[in-house]
C-alpha cells in the first residue's frame, strides 16, 4: 500500500512570488474562474506550450488543448478558485508524485506572469537533483536544454528549454520508467516569477539610541535582494561594498525604485536631507544583489542565485529580502535555500511576510521557511497594517511572522530612474518597508555580538520585541521591534517554540516538548522567574518544566515547555508566551510559544477496484470544505490498488479517474468517474472507489458517427471549497463510465458529459460488424467519397517481404503494429489499398504520420485478433466505405445540475436536437480549423480542441438543445478567426450559420468582452474583422496583415487612442451624463483581404457613472453572393441593427439609412430601405461597370445612441 502524508506538503498551493509595496488598491470586485482568464491577446487566444510539449490556447473564459502534434489530446482542465490548471495525460503522474511543480500547469498564473510562448520562447525551470553529485554529472541535463547556472544550495541547476522542442525535453527528462525522472533528477519546478513586495519610523523602533551609544553597524555588511539601487543618490555615498545582478540583460541600476527605498531605510546616510532620513543602521556596508528587473519582476532561480552570492562569495552576515510569494508549507525551493544557506553560512535572512492580509494562512515564501526571520507590518501607533499577512504557515500552523516592524508611510529614498514619485524621497507602504526596519536592526545588533549566528541574532530582536497585547502570535509575533531594548538587554530566549498539530483522540495521554534557551551575556548570574501568560488555553495543556530558572554569567540555560494533549478534546489554535522576569519583576524575554489541535491528520485510506473488481490505476481527488481557494489534494495510483494518505480532519469529496476495460473487450480501455461525494474523516477512515456499479454513458446518434472528441466534466461545491474538473478524454479511450443514480447530499454536484460525433471519414465493416473502434491515422489519405468491397489479407508485422508474400496489391494489409514509418512506406510501394494496423497495446492506437497517399487506420487487439484468426480459415472482404468530407456532425451534451439520473444513455431523435444549416463560403479549397463551444452554470471556462476538418461548402449540425446549454462557435481559416456569440437552441429549430460571408467590419459579441463602463472607467473590446454572419466578432490573421486604431473621445477632448482594438480608459470620464464616441477605423491587405479593405465606424452613446453596458449599435449585413464574393448588381442588401445585452432593447432602434458608392466612396447614392422581419432591406441597383460596392450604413435608437459604419469595398459585383 503506498503511502503519502498531506500535513507537511500542500499538494496544489504554489508559490508565486510577489514584491511586498503595498499600491493604491484597485476598485474591489468579485473575481471568478471564469474571469480569472481574461487579460487581453490576440484574438486566436495566446498559446503557452506546457512542459510536455502539449499546446494550451487561452482566451477570455476559453481553453483549448492540443498535442504536440496538433492532435486531440487527453487533458485535465481543473478549475479550482481564481486558477484553471491544464493537466495532460503524460504530466499526470508526476503531478501526483509531487515530483513536478503545478505552476508549470497553472495556465492563469503561466499567462499572468509571461510565460505565453509570445512573450518567452524558452521555458526556464529548476531541476532538483539526488544530491550534489548527481547535479554536476555532465550527463545529467535531458536533451533540449540550456543551463543557465547551478543553484547548489539546493542541489539544483537552471536550464531553459526551446518552446519548439519541449516534447523532446520531457521524452529525456521521463523516460521510461513511470512517475520518475532521468539524468538524477528528483524535480522539476517551474522557475516562477518574482515582483517587488523614514525619520518617525527609525526613531519608532529605538535606533537612535543604539547610534547615541557609537553603534550605527560600522563593520557589517548587509546584503539588500531586490530590485537594484540607484548608486548616484546621496544617501548611499561610501556605503556600497560591491553589487551583482542576477537579471539576464540589465546592471543594478535600480529602474524601478523598491530596491533603492529598502537600501535606504538599511544603511541610507541621510545626506539627501541633510541627515534627517537616515537608514537603522547607516554605518553598515551594502551588498546589492538586482534579483529583480527593472519592471519588478524576476525568476525563483535569479533570487536563490543571489541569496548563494550574498551569504557565500560576500559573506553578509543579514541578507534582506522584501519580497514574497503565494503560502507554502517552507519546503518550496526559496524556503529550501533560505535554511540551507543560513545553516552552512551562519547568515540570518530577514524576509517580508506578504501583503495579502487581514486573511489568515497568507505568509508567502521564502518567508515561509524555518531559518527565516519573517516580517510583517505596524503603523505608526504600533497597529497591525491590514494588508500584512497573516499566519499560521500554511498546511503545518506553524508560527509565522515572528515580528513586526513599521511599513505604512515609510519615507526613504527614490531612484532616479523610478517613474513613480519626485524629489529624492518618496513614501511607500507594505512589509516590504516593515523588513528593512528589521534588517537594520539586525546590522546593529551584529555589530554590537559580531560572534553571533544569525539564528543567535533572529531569538534576540524575537524575545525582546516589544509587546503588542491587542494582537496574537498569528498576526504580529512576538511584537515590533524594539532595538533599543534589544541592544541593552543581556538576557535572551528562544524567539518561538511550535509543538505541532496533534491528533486528540490517537494518543490522548500523549505529550510533546520544546526546549527553550536563555542566555545570559551578563557578567553576573541571573535567576529568572517563567510564566506562561495564554489567555483562552486550557489549564494544563501547555506545561513549563520548571517554574525558576538560573542562568550562569556568559551562558545558557534551557528549559522544556511541552503539552499535555489530555486537557483539551477541542480543535483550535493555542498561543501564549513564556515570560522570563528577574526576581524583581522586571519582563526580561518572551518565548512565543503555540499548538494547533485543528485539522488533525487522519489516514485516508482510499481503495480502488476496476468494473470486475481488478485494480484500478487513475487519479484521485479530494476536495476538503475549508481550504483555501486553489486548493485540493492530487493523488496517484499507478498500480491500481490501495493508497494511504494522512490528511487533515473534515468534510471531503473524493473522485478517481479510474482506468477500466472498456466497451471492446479485455484490451479496450475506458475512464470511469467514480466518486463518493461526501466522506467526513473524524477517524482512521477507509473510502472504497468501486467502478463495479458503473453503467456507460452513451450517446447514440440517428446516423453513423464516429467520437471526435469526448469531454467528462465533475462539478463540486462543498461548503466554501469549490472545484470543476473536466476532462478531455484521451482518444485512446472508447467509452466513459459512471455510477447512475448519485446526487450529494450535502453542497452541490453536477456531471457534465459532451460528446462531437462526426460523419466518419472511413468506416470498415465485416459481415455485419462495424469496427467502431478504428482511428484513421493523421497524415494519411482517405479515398474518394464511395463504398468499396475490398479483400483483406494478413502481413505479419508488415515487412517488405512479408507484405510482398501475401499479395497486398490492391488488398487491404492487415499487419500487426510495429515500426510505423516502415510500415506505411512498406505498403505503399507494396501498392496496398488500405493499411490496416493491429495495435498490440491495451485501447485505441494512433500515431501521427507523415503525409502519405495511403490509408491508414489502427484497429484495437481484440477485434484485430478476432479478424487475424478469421483471415486464418478462409477470404475475408470488408465493406470500406469513405468520405474524406464531413457533411454531418453531431454537437451533443448531457448536464446533469443535481447529481446522475439512473439512465445514462442519450439517444436523441432528429426532433429531439436543433438543427443548423452551416455554409462555408470559403473562397479556396481548405482545412478549416472549427469549433462549438458548451457551456452550463457550472463551467467557469469554457474546454475543448480545435478541430481541424475537411468539409464542402454545407454541412449539417445537430445540437443539444436546453436553456441551460449555452453555445458558441468559432472558425479559423489562416486569414480570420471569427468567435460566434452564445446562443441557446431549441428542440425542433432550424437555424442556418455562415461563415466567412461577404463583408467584414467591426462586431462586437459575448465571445470577447462586452463594452461597459464602471464609475470613472471605460472598457471596450473591438474586433475589427467580423464577416457578416450574424454575431460574429472577427480578427484578421496572420498578424501584420491588417491595422486597427481605436478611439475613444468625449467631445473634442481624445480620452484614449491605441492600434490593438482595446480600450481600457480611467481618465476624463465625467460622472455627468454626457456623450461619448468610440471610433474605430480597419485597413486589410487587399491580397489577403480582396474586399472590406477599409472600414470606419463611429459609435456616439451617452454615459455617466452608473452607466453599465455601453449602448453600441452593431450592425449585421445580408446580402447573397458566390464563393468569390460577387453579387448580382440587382441584389438585395439587408442590415441587421441590434443592442448588445444589457443596453437598451434593439426595438430601441428606429431609423436606418444605406447610402452605396460605386467607385470607393467619391460619389454616393441613398437607397431605399423596407423594414421586415429580418432587418432593413434595400435594393443595390449597380451600374453595369460597377466592379464593387463601397457601403455607407448608420443606425440610431430612440436613446440618441447612433452608429455610422462604412466599409470599402465590402464586397464584388458579377
Amino acid at each position: 500500500m503506498t503511502r503519502s502524508f498531506i500535513g507537511r506538503s500542500a499538494p496544489l498551493i504554489v508559490a508565486a512570488v510577489t514584491a511586498l509595496a503595498v499600491t493604491p488598491p484597485a476598485p474591489a470586485t468579485a473575481q471568478t474562474a471564469a474571469t480569472a482568464i481574461t487579460q487581453k491577446s490576440p484574438a486566436t487566444g495566446t498559446t503557452i506550450t506546457l512542459i510536455t510539449g502539449d499546446v494550451v490556447t487561452v482566451r477570455p473564459g476559453v481553453v483549448t488543448v492540443q498535442g504536440p502534434d496538433g492532435e486531440q489530446v487527453g487533458a485535465h482542465i481543473t478549475t479550482v478558485g481564481p486558477d484553471t490548471y491544464v493537466y495532460p495525460d503524460s504530466a499526470k503522474p508526476y503531478v501526483s508524485a509531487g515530483s513536478l511543480d503545478k505552476r508549470l500547469f497553472n495556465v492563469t498564473y503561466l499567462l499572468r506572469e509571461g510565460y505565453s510562448d509570445t512573450a518567452t520562447d524558452r521555458l526556464p525551470v529548476i531541476l532538483g537533483y539526488q544530491n550534489a553529485a548527481a547535479g554536476r554529472r555532465a550527463a545529467a541535463l535531458p536533451d533540449a536544454s540550456t543551463e543557465v547556472r547551478a543553484l547548489p544550495s539546493i542541489h539544483g541547476r537552471v536550464v531553459t528549454t526551446d518552446r519548439d522542442r519541449s516534447e523532446d525535453f520531457w521524452s529525456s527528462l521521463t523516460g521510461e520508467t513511470p512517475a520518475a525522472f532521468e539524468h538524477g533528477i528528483t524535480k522539476v519546478w517551474l522557475d516562477g516569477k518574482v515582483h517587488a513586495a523614514l525619520t518617525d519610523s527609525v526613531a519608532q523602533i529605538g535606533a537612535p539610541a543604539v547610534w547615541a551609544g557609537g553603534n550605527t553597524g560600522a563593520g557589517i555588511d548587509v546584503a539588500v535582494l531586490d530590485t537594484g539601487i540607484d548608486a548616484g543618490h546621496p544617501d548611499f555615498a561610501g556605503q556600497i561594498e560591491s553589487s551583482a545582478s542576477f537579471v539576464p540583460g540589465e546592471d543594478v541600476t535600480d529602474g524601478h525604485g523598491h530596491g533603492t527605498h529598502v537600501a535606504s531605510t538599511i544603511a541610507g546616510t541621510g545626506a539627501g536631507s541633510g541627515g534627517a532620513e537616515r537608514g537603522v543602521a547607516p554605518g553598515a556596508d551594502l551588498e546589492i544583489g538586482k534579483v529583480l528587473d527593472n519592471g519588478g519582476s524576476g525568476q525563483d532561480s535569479w533570487i536563490i542565485a543571489g541569496m548563494e552570492w550574498a551569504a557565500r562569495d560576500r559573506k553578509a552576515k543579514v541578507v534582506s529580502m522584501s519580497l514574497g510569494g503565494s503560502p507554502t508549507d517552507g519546503t518550496d525551493p526559496m524556503s529550501a535555500a533560505v535554511n540551507a544557506l543560513s545553516a552552512e553560512t551562519g547568515a540570518l535572512f530577514v524576509v517580508a511576510a506578504g501583503n495579502s492580509g487581514p486573511t489568515e494562512t497568507t505568509v508567502g515564501t521564502p518567508g515561509a521557511a524555518d531559518a527565516a526571520l519573517t516580517v510583517g507590518a505596524v503603523d505608526a501607533a504600533d497597529h497591525i497594517a491590514e494588508f500584512s499577512s497573516r499566519g499560521p504557515r500554511l498546511v503545518d500552523g506553524a508560527l509565522k511572522p515572528e515580528i513586526t516592524a513599521p511599513g505604512v508611510d515609510i519615507l526613504a529614498a527614490r531612484s532616479q530612474y523610478s517613474t513613480e514619485g519626485e524629489g529624492l524621497y518618496r513614501t511607500m507602504s507594505g512589509t516590504s518597508m516593515a523588513t528593512p526596519h528589521v534588517a537594520g536592526a539586525a546590522v546593529l545588533l551584529a555589530a554590537q555580538h559580531p560572534g553571533w549566528t544569525g539564528a543567535q541574532l533572529k531569538d534576540a530582536l524575537v524575545s525582546t520585541a516589544k509587546q503588542t497585547p491587542d494582537y496574537g502570535p498569528y498576526e504580529g509575533g512576538s511584537g515590533r521591534v524594539d532595538i533599543a531594548a534589544t541592544s541593552t538587554a543581556t538576557v535572551f530566549a528562544t524567539g518561538t517554540a511550535y509543538l505541532g498539530i496533534h491528533p486528540l483522540e490517537d494518543e490522548p495521554t500523549g505529550t510533546t516538548e520544546k526546549q527553550i534557551t536563555y542566555t545570559n551575556t551578563g557578567a553576573a548570574d541571573v535567576t529568572l522567574d517563567l510564566e506562561l501568560a495564554a489567555p483562552g488555553v486550557p489549564d494544563g495543556l501547555i506545561l513549563i518544566s520548571a517554574p525558576r530558572v538560573s542562568v550562569p554569567a556568559g551562558g545558557t540555560a534551557t528549559v522544556t515547555v511541552a503539552a499535555d494533549l489530555s486537557r483539551t478534546q477541542e480543535k483550535g489554535r493555542y498561543t501564549g508566551n513564556v515570560v522570563a522576569t528577574s526576581t524583581d519583576g522586571i519582563r526580561l524575554a518572551d518565548t512565543v510559544v503555540g499548538l494547533s489541535t485543528e485539522d488533525q491528520p487522519r489516514h485516508l485510506v482510499l481503495k480502488p477496484s476496476g468494473r470486475n473488481g481488478e485494480a484500478m490505476p487513475g487519479e484521485i481527488m479530494l476536495l476538503r470544505d475549508g481550504d483555501p481557494a486553489g486548493a485540493y489534494y492530487f493523488f496517484r495510483t499507478d498500480d491500481g490498488h490501495a493508497i494511504d494518505v494522512l490528511v487533515p480532519q473534515g468534510r471531503y469529496s473524493v473522485w478517481m479517474w479510474g482506468d477500466v476495460e472498456g466497451s471492446h473487450g479485455p484490451n479496450s480501455r475506458g475512464v470511469a468517474l467514480v466518486n463518493v461525494p461526501t466522506v467526513i474523516v473524524e477517524k482512521d477512515t477507509t473510502v472504497e472507489l468501486k467502478a463495479a456499479s458503473t453503467r456507460e454513458i452513451q450517446a447514440i446518434t440517428p446516423k453513423l458517427t464516429a467520437n471526435a472528441e469526448i469531454r467528462l466534466d465533475y462539478h463540486r461545491e462543498l461548503g466554501t471549497a469549490s472545484v470543476t474538473d473536466a476532462y478531455l478524454v484521451n482518444r485512446y479511450y472508447d467509452s466513459i463510465w459512471i455510477t447512475p443514480g448519485q446526487k450529494a447530499r450535502d453542497g452541490k454536484m453536477s456531471v457534465t458529459a459532451r460528446w462531437r460525433k462526426i460523419e466518419p471519414a472511413l468506416s470498415i465493416n465485416n459481415g455485419g460488424i462495424l469496427y467502431d473502434d478504428l482511428i484513421v491515422l493523421p497524415g494519411s489519405t482517405v479515398p474518394a467519397e464511395g463504398t468499396k468491397q475490398t479483400q483483406a489479407v494478413f502481413a505479419g508485422t508488415g515487412t517488405a517481404a512479408e507484405l510482398k508474400a501475401a499479395g497486398v496489391k490492391d488488398k487491404i494489409a492487415l499487419v500487426r503494429q510495429d515500426d510505423l514509418d516502415e510500415q506505411v512506406e512498406a505498403a505503399e510501394q507494396a501498392g496496398a489499398a488500405l493499411l490496416l494496423i493491429v495495435t498490440n497495446e491495451t485501447g485505441r492506437w494512433y500515431d501521427a504520420t507523415s503525409r502519405t497517399k495511403l490509408a491508414v487506420v489502427s484497429l484495437t487487439k481484440d477485434s484485430g485478433e478476432r479478424l487475424i484468426t478469421q483471415l486464418g480459415a478462409g477470404r475475408v472482404d470488408l465493406r470500406v466505405t469513405s468520405d474524406p468530407t464531413t457533411d454531418y456532425l453531431y454537437d451533443l451534451v448531457r448536464y446533469w445540475p443535481a447529481g446522475v439520473p439512473k439512465s445514462v444513455v442519450y439517444r436523441p431523435s432528429e426532433r429531439d436536437l436543433a438543427r443548423v444549416d452551416v455554409d462555408f463560403q470559403s473562397t479556396t479549397d481548405r482545412e478549416l480549423s472549427e469549433r462549438r463551444y458548451d457551456y452550463n452554470p457550472d463551467m467557469p471556462v469554457k474546454v475543448g480542441s480545435l478541430s481541424t476538418i475537411k468539409v464542402d461548402r454545407f454541412r449539417t449540425d445537430w445540437v443539444t438543445p436546453g436553456s441551460d446549454i449555452r453555445w458558441s462557435a468559432e472558425m479559423n481559416d489562416l486569414r480570420s478567426f471569427q468567435r460566434g456569440g452564445s446562443r441557446t437552441f431549441t428542440a425542433g429549430s432550424r437555424t442556418s450559420e455562415k461563415w466567412l460571408a461577404a463583408i467584414q467590419r467591426p462586431r462586437i459579441n459575448d465571445a470577447g468582452t462586452l463594452p461597459y463602463r464602471d464609475g470613472d472607467r471605460i472598457v471596450a473590446e473591438v474586433p475589427g474583422w467580423g464577416d457578416s454572419g450574424a454575431d460574429h466578432a472577427g480578427d484578421a490573421v496572420p498578424e501584420g496583415s491588417s491595422g486597427q486604431v481605436v478611439t475613444l473621445s468625449q467631445g473634442k477632448t481624445v480620452l484614449e487612442q491605441n492600434g490593438w482594438g482595446w480600450i481600457d480608459s480611467n481618465s476624463g470620464l465625467s460622472p455627468k451624463r454626457l456623450p461619448y464616441r468610440l471610433l474605430t477605423t480597419t485597413e486589410g491587405d487587399p491580397a489577403v483581404f480582396p474586399y472590406s479593405i477599409k472600414t470606419r465606424t463611429a459609435w456616439d452613446f451617452v454615459s455617466d457613472a452608473t452607466t453599465k453596458r455601453l449602448p453600441l449599435i452593431q450592425l449585421d449585413y445580408v446580402v447573397d453572393t458566390d464563393l468569390a464574393h460577387k453579387a448580382s448588381r440587382s441584389a438585395g442588401i439587408t442590415v441587421i441593427p441590434s443592442h448588445l445585452a444589457g443596453a437598451p432593447s434593439s426595438k430601441s432602434i428606429r431609423t436606418v439609412t444605406v447610402d452605396v458608392s460605386f467607385d470607393d466612396g467619391v460619389t454616393w447614392v441613398s437607397r431605399r430601405l423596407t423594414q421586415g422581419r429580418s432587418g432593413w432591406t434595400a435594393e443595390l441597383r449597380a451600374p453595369r461597370s460597377a466592379q464593387h460596392v463601397t457601403l455607407r450604413t448608420s443606425a440610431k435608437d430612440a436613446y440618441g445612441n447612433k452608429v455610422e459604419q462604412t466599409i470599402t469595398r465590402a464586397f464584388g459585383l458579377k
